[in-house]
C-alpha cells in the first residue's frame, strides 16, 4: 500500500494585480495555505508528497520567498517531498531551482530529469518542464521505458504538468495523452496546470488521472479550486482511493442580482452583510433590472462603502437601467422646444428596445412621427439599452441641476 498527498499550482509570488493594495495580503494567505498543506500531509502520515509543477508564479519571484518555502519543506522532515518544475517555473538556465538554498532540506527531491525514481514500494516517472511552451507530450517518454523499471515494485506513478487532450481543450500547451495510464501501465498520473479539481476516468470509468487544482483560487471561474488530494493505492492495478481536501481560504464570487425597487437594494445589502468571513471574499457584483434614480444612486455608493469590508468588492451596473419617472421628468422639463423634443425622441427610441419599451408612454402615432423626422437611420440600428440608459441619466442629472 502507498499513501501520498498530491498538490500543484501553488503560484507563490503571483502579483494579484486585480486585488490592488490587497495583493500582499492575498500572497501571504497563499503561503499560509501551502504551509497548511505540508503540515496536513505530515499529520496524515503520508509516505510522500508530490507537487506537480508551478510552485512559483515565475522564475523571477523574490529569492526570500524561495528560502521560506525551502524552510517550510525542511520543517516537515522526514516526510519526503518530490517537486516538479512547471511551465511557470520551468527548469531553464535562470531557474530558481538552481539556487543552493534547495540543498538544505534533506527530505526534498527536485525532479530534474526524465528518469525513474524509486521511493519505498513505488516507482515515480517524473516529467520536468524545461521551457514555457511545447507541443510535445511530456509523458511520452514513459512509453519508451522498459517494464523492468516496474518489476518487483508495487506501484508506478507518473508526475507531469500540462493539458490533457480532451474535447474542450484546443491547441494545448504540453499536450498529454488522456490514456497515458493505460498505455504506460501507470497506477496513477499526478498532474498539474488546471486550477480546478478534475478527475479523468478511463474507458472503464476508473479514475487514475487527477488534477488537484490550485490550493488558493487565483481568479473568477476556478469553481472547484482551493484543494489538494490524498491518494491511497492498496496494490498494483487497484483503483486509487482519492480524497479531496478543502484547504483554500479565499473565496471568489460572482453575484448577479435583479434590482427593480429600493426594497430590492435593501435586501441585497442585507445579503452582503451576512456573508461570513468577508475579508476572505473577492466579490464581483453585477446588478441588472430597471429602477429609479434614487435606487441607482444608492447602488452606486456600494463599491466605496464595502471596499474595506471585503478582500475586494467590485460593482458592475452596465445592465441596470433607469426607469423614467415621466411625471417627475415632465414636471422638471424647462420651457423650450429643444429639451422637450429631445425628451420625446428618447422616449420614442425606447420603443426599439424590447427590454425597456414598456416604460415609454408615447403612443404609436407620435412614435412613428418622430421616427420619420430622424434623418440618420443608422442611429436607430446602432442603439442599445445601455446607450439610452446613459442618455436618460445624463438628461435627468442636467435637469435636476438646472432646477
Amino acid at each position: 500500500m502507498v499513501k501520498f498527498l498530491h498538490t500543484a499550482d501553488w503560484h507563490l509570488g503571483m502579483k494579484y494585480k486585480q486585488l490592488g493594495d490587497k495583493a500582499p495580503k492575498a500572497r501571504n494567505i497563499r503561503l499560509k495555505t501551502v504551509n497548511k498543506i505540508l503540515e496536513t500531509a505530515r499529520e496524515q502520515n503520508v509516505d510522500f508528497i508530490l507537487i506537480a509543477g508551478d510552485i512559483f508564479d515565475s522564475n523571477q519571484v523574490d529569492r526570500n520567498l524561495v528560502g521560506t518555502v525551502s524552510q517550510m519543506i525542511l520543517q516537515i522532515s522526514p516526510t519526503p517531498v518530490y517537486l516538479l518544475p512547471g511551465n511557470h517555473d520551468p527548469l531553464t538556465r535562470d531557474s530558481l531551482y538552481h539556487d543552493p538554498i534547495w540543498e538544505k532540506p534533506d527530505n526534498l527531491t527536485i525532479f530534474r530529469e526524465k528518469e525513474p525514481v524509486v521511493t519505498g514500494n513505488c516507482t515515480l516517472y517524473p516529467c520536468p518542464v524545461n521551457q514555457k511552451q511545447s507541443q510535445e507530450d511530456p509523458t511520452a517518454w514513459i512509453d519508451s521505458q522498459s517494464n523492468d523499471f516496474g518489476l518487483g515494485r508495487d506501484m508506478s506513478i507518473g508526475v507531469a504538468h500540462g493539458n490533457l487532450q480532451v474535447d474542450f481543450i484546443e491547441d494545448p500547451n504540453f499536450p498529454i495523452n488522456p490514456a497515458r495510464c493505460e498505455t504506460s501501465g501507470l497506477d496513477y498520473l499526478a498532474l498539474g496546470e488546471w486550477h480546478s479539481l478534475f478527475c479523468h476516468p478511463n474507458t472503464e470509468g476508473t479514475i487514475k488521472t487527477v488534477y488537484p487544482g490550485t490550493p488558493e483560487t487565483t481568479k473568477f471561474g476556478e469553481d472547484n479550486s482551493g484543494k489538494a488530494v490524498i491518494v491511497q493505492i492498496n496494490s498494483p492495478n487497484d483503483t486509487p482511493q482519492i480524497t479531496p481536501l478543502d484547504v483554500g481560504t479565499l473565496t471568489w464570487q460572482k453575484l448577479s442580482k435583479k434590482i427593480n425597487n429600493p426594497s430590492d437594494a435593501q435586501y441585497l445589502e442585507s445579503e452582503l452583510k451576512s456573508i461570513e468571513e468577508p475579508q476572505n471574499n473577492v466579490i464581483l457584483l453585477k446588478v441588472n433590472g430597471v429602477t429609479d434614480q434614487e435606487t441607482i444612486s444608492q447602488l452606486s455608493k456600494f463599491e466605496d462603502k464595502y471596499s474595506n469590508h471585503f478582500m475586494k468588492f467590485q460593482v458592475s451596473m452596465d445592465e441596470l437601467y433607469l426607469k423614467p419617472n415621466l411625471l417627475e421628468l415632465k414636471a422638471l422639463l424647462p420651457e423650450g422646444a429643444i429639451v422637450n423634443q429631445t425628451f420625446e425622441a428618447l422616449m420614442a427610441l425606447m420603443k426599439t428596445q424590447p427590454d425597456i419599451q414598456e416604460y415609454s408612454d408615447l403612443n404609436r402615432e407620435r412614435t412613428h412621427e418622430i421616427f420619420s423626422q430622424l434623418q440618420n437611420k443608422d442611429l436607430i440600428e446602432g442603439l442599445t439599452p445601455e446607450v439610452l440608459n446613459r442618455a436618460f441619466l445624463l438628461m435627468y442629472q442636467m435637469i435636476k441641476e438646472a432646477n
